[in-house]
């Protein structure tokens, strides 16, 4: 059974957390040095992050303790409850939150903002329950949630890998309005995916080693089919494939129902509904979970393909005229900001990684020529690392179809480092979301 929000926030001393106990210990009154107290809510918001930013978060805090309440704002606790929530501190962010409320001043998304992100960060293993009611309390305090405050709470469910309450979270939101899915939303399910595959082999490569996995870790895969107590090692081998392939086609899923999103915001956008943009912290994520399964999943894996020709260009297609022209890009119809990355070193990388896994030579072609067309800024610092590469590509792509006539393929540096990173856990950085 769930906890009640309220009671979790009116018990000031102490709360069980089951096998972890936090204690809710009052917050810092006293400095280490003497301060003036600014009497203005605008002022001390500035002394506090003065003070917080150079390393005394508890004389910032014991500052604003010590303030009359005339002088404090919802902003101030709000920036007290965020510096806690960033340092994971759960129990000293709930605590603010209560002296915020007992002050007087109304919570806003901002500060439901920071309670979510401390349940995340925190190592309570009652953050999930506490999340959960936080959330749904919103209402109780007249705050309507968007979904900045959606993602809060699926980064919670990220961070303890409960990947069930994260899709069953994502299914009741709306596709329109203040709530519907932004790139943050698919981006967060996606690498929960991801990981969930990489676990998923690490549970399969124990069991191909004779090694039981019965023990319950904080990092217990999710399971579409369940593996009972009495099944028999092969049957349990089985069962684990048939989670990697599940968990897979549901990141394919995730992927496609974005790009469908994204395209139909980006023509028929709702004054209520905000766009969604493209980056390529996204399509990382997907372009290594496709390599990941690449020897296992191979058809899947294929798919990869004809998203990176979506999101690209490369493709052509046939207009009510029965005309052949080159589609547009997916990247180029999003129109990102400056605020997200279109094309970087690591995504081309995979991008022609997985092609040459699949011998698709010509994709690797039209691939750079559409990002040479389309983006050729982004591509003018990576010309010097990839152009070589790609023209070998070329000539692959213009061999005799006879395999008689071929020549090996040549292993390049970049074609040899490929090779070496073709291993269920490719990864080539961190998928999680700022």
């Amino acid at each position: 059974m769930l906890w009640s929000i309220a009671t979790v926030f009116r018990n000031v001393r102490s709360y069980s957390t089951g096998s972890v106990q936090v204690k809710r210990r009052a917050l810092p009154t006293t400095t280490s040095i003497e301060y003036t107290i600014p009497d203005d809510p605008y002022l001390l918001a500035k002394k506090f992050q003065q003070v917080s930013q150079s390393g005394k978060l508890d004389d910032a805090v014991a500052i604003v303790m010590q303030a009359k309440t005339r002088g404090q704002s919802p902003i101030v606790w709000n920036l007290v409850i965020s510096s806690y929530a960033r340092l994971g501190r759960l129990s000293r962010a709930l605590r603010a939150f209560s002296e915020m409320r007992r002050r007087g001043f109304p919570p806003t998304q901002t500060t439901f903002t920071a309670l979510l992100q401390a349940c995340a960060l925190g190592d309570s293993d009652k953050a999930v329950d506490i999340a959960e009611q936080t959330y749904k309390s919103m209402d109780t305090f007249g705050v309507k949630p968007s979904i900045i405050n959606v993602n809060g709470l699926l980064s919670v469910y990220q961070r303890k890998h409960d990947m069930k309450k994260a899709l069953e979270c994502f299914n009741e939101l709306p596709s329109v309005g203040k709530r519907a899915p932004s790139l943050a939303t698919y981006t967060i399910l996606a690498s929960m995916c991801r990981r969930q595959i990489s676990v998923l082999y690490e549970e399969l490569a124990q069991l191909k080693n004779g090694h039981s996995t019965d023990q319950k870790t904080s990092d217990q895969p999710f399971h579409f089919v369940s593996i009972e107590e009495n099944t028999s090692h092969s049957q349990r081998i089985a069962i684990v494939r048939h989670n990697i392939r599940q968990t897979f086609t549901t990141l394919l899923d995730i992927w496609a129902t974005y790009a469908s999103d994204a395209e139909h915001r980006a023509t028929n956008l709702d004054s209520d509904t905000d766009r969604l943009y493209f980056d390529t912290r996204l399509l990382k994520v997907v372009l290594k979970a496709c390599h990941s399964v690449y020897e296992d999943e191979r058809p899947l894996a294929r798919k990869g393909f004809n998203i990176i020709a979506h999101v690209y260009g490369g493709t052509k297609r046939v207009d009510e005229n029965g005309a052949v022209t080159n589609s547009v890009p997916l990247a180029v119809l999003l129109q990102s900001n400056d605020e997200h990355v279109v094309l970087d070193a690591d995504v081309v990388e995979l991008a022609i990684g997985l092609c040459d896994r699949g011998k698709r030579y010509m994709n690797i072609v039209r691939l750079w020529a559409s990002l040479n067309e389309h983006f050729a800024r982004e591509v003018e610092p990576l010309r010097r690392r990839f152009e070589s590469e790609v023209q070998e590509f070329t000539e692959l792509a213009n061999l005799p179809n006879d395999p008689t006539q071929r020549k090996a393929p040549k292993m390049t540096m970049f074609r040899k480092r490929r090779a070496l990173m073709r291993t269920p856990k490719y990864s080539v950085s961190s998928d999680q979301p700022k």
